[in-house]
């Protein structure tokens, strides 16, 4: 397996959070430069819930911005 650092292009942006205690799903949302929008929406029991809560726990660890701020609620993921 590839284990070098891997980054998003100039401009791109991903944010992973969840699950959310109204829904109790994940959500893995990629956004292109020009406003682009495909999200990932699984059940908290599905396993890829569980890879979008690790990704969301590294990118906040990273303690770098992988979301511009905006109006949408904070990261919802309870340690």
């Amino acid at each position: 397996m590839d284990i070098r650092t891997q980054t998003l292009p100039p401009g791109w942006r991903i944010e992973a959070a969840g699950p959310f205690p109204d829904t109790r799903r994940c959500v893995l949302r990629l956004i292109g430069p020009d406003g682009e929008d495909a999200s990932w929406d699984v059940d908290e029991q599905a396993p890829q819930c569980d890879a979008v809560k690790r990704l969301a726990v590294a990118l906040a660890l990273t303690g770098e911005s992988y979301r511009d701020d905006d109006d949408r609620p904070g990261q919802l993921l309870v340690p």
